[in-house]
């Protein structure tokens, strides 16, 4: 049989041991997250079979063994962007399910974009009428029409879905920039009026919100509310990362802003506007998350730092500012870009070490204990413009799994050879899922 017990369970939040004798098997813990990573690790052990939609009965055999295991860091995450392309719920549930299985805590669901918004809000039904569909022009579809959303329903049977394995869903709602579908349904919150379409080319758009305008933070302050109500995570994620100032500079209203509230440009504009938003979040009990470039005109007290770029430097300022900070380094991490060549092979992303200052291979940081402690974890990401639905599992697997390693594990014993056999061993286990994983590193194609 099967003992869960807290006797004798190893301190931490998350620390687990498992115990595997003839006479059965102990699963040891002081809390609900380190029975589900106990009972993950078992479950590990079992024949690669059991994850099949319909495994047999048996009988499954597990070797001897004690375990004792917890975290190197809380914050183990990972992005996926519906925001360029919608995913289907079943989708995002086997997202979820891999997630859970190699111990991540979060799941960053990107909802917002240029090219569609993705989140029901219910007082304002242009978001989704107007803005979940690109492709559509004079009121004519195209045959490049994309889109959808995600009810109020389908987000509470995710977040459900999510929390009964351990994972908090992180929402992010992209502001100032990255906002062009919200401005096509509501053009009044823009600098220049409009018209706009949902945007159908990747990359940064001028447009962004007005700054100067109230209604804006009207609009916002609703979405923000609505989507406090349907995430019970203490995070929400404000984005403020490549925001263009030229519609900033030349609008009236933010120019007018700007002097009124005594700001020195753009830059300090920008982190106005995130700290109003990351102010009215906290009195709704929430935490704001931005990404890097909210330390260019100095981040607001107590937003979480998500460093994306190669910025460590920085990174490292905000840690001694009090800011905790959350490692998604491009290079690294960005499972959006291709195995081509050596640098986001597996073996690269398995040199991926959360830090705050230096590059991720390299040495531990000299900042201190105390700045170091400020660093939650880190967070791989897939950003979707060249990836439909189809191609989610093959363009993660098995690359996650070294970003799951390394939030996990300590740096001491850290050895490619050794992961390298593990994660191809994975292989079966996946396939049995029916998951397709990528290769592990690039392969020219045979020349004719």
């Amino acid at each position: 049989g099967i003992l869960l017990t807290s006797a004798g369970a190893p301190a931490g939040d998350e620390a687990y041991a498992v115990e595997v004798a003839p006479a059965g098997v102990t699963l040891r813990a002081g809390t609900p997250a380190g029975f589900l990573h106990a009972g993950t690790t078992l479950r590990q052990m079992l024949p690669p079979a059991i994850e099949s939609a319909t495994p047999s009965a048996g009988p499954w055999t597990v070797p001897g063994v004690r375990i004792e295991d917890r975290p190197r860091y809380p914050w183990r995450g990972f992005l996926l962007d519906c925001g360029r392309h919608f995913m289907s719920v079943a989708l995002v549930k086997r997202v979820v399910d891999v997630l859970a299985f190699y111990k991540f805590t979060r799941f960053h669901w990107h909802l917002t974009e240029d090219q569609g918004w993705r989140i029901e809000i219910a007082r304002f039904p242009q978001l989704t009428a107007v803005g979940a569909w690109r492709g559509v022009a004079g009121g004519k579809e195209s045959a490049a029409r994309h889109g959808g959303f995600y009810t109020k329903a389908d987000i509470r049977d995710v977040v459900a879905y999510a929390q009964a394995r351990g994972i908090a869903v992180v929402p992010e709602i992209e502001l100032p920039g990255h906002c062009k579908a919200a401005l096509a349904s509501y053009p009044d919150l823009s600098c220049t009026g409009g018209p706009f379409a949902v945007e159908t080319e990747w990359g940064v758009h001028a447009d962004i919100y007005c700054a100067g305008n109230d209604r804006t933070f009207a609009v916002l302050e609703g979405v923000l509310e609505e989507v406090a109500e349907l995430f019970p995570a203490p995070w929400v994620h404000l984005g403020a990362d490549e925001v263009p100032k030229d519609r900033w500079k030349a609008c009236p209203k933010c120019r007018t802003r700007i002097k009124a509230e005594r700001l020195k440009d753009e830059a300090a504009l920008q982190t106005w506007f995130v700290r109003r938003m990351a102010e009215y979040l906290e009195r709704k009990g929430k935490r704001a998350i931005c990404w890097d470039e909210i330390l260019e005109g100095g981040a607001p007290q107590g937003v979480i730092v998500q460093a994306w770029r190669a910025s460590e430097k920085a990174v490292s300022a905000a840690a001694r500012a009090g800011h905790d900070v959350i490692h998604s380094p491009y290079s690294y991490t960005y499972l959006s870009y291709g195995i081509a060549g050596y640098w986001m092979n597996l073996e690269w992303v398995h040199k991926f070490e959360p830090t705050i200052e230096g590059d991720p291979p390299e040495k531990e940081s000299p900042i201190g204990p105390e700045a170091e402690r400020r660093l939650l974890g880190g967070e791989a990401c897939l950003w979707t413009e060249g990836v439909e639905e189809p191609g989610v599992f093959p363009q993660i697997l098995p690359r996650l799994l070294a970003v799951a390693e390394n939030l996990w594990s300590p740096r001491a014993g850290k050895a490619w050879p050794d992961f390298s056999a593990r994660a191809e061993a994975q292989r079966a286990r996946l396939t049995a899922a029916g998951l397709a994983a990528g290769p592990s590193v690039y392969v020219d194609p045979p020349r004719p």
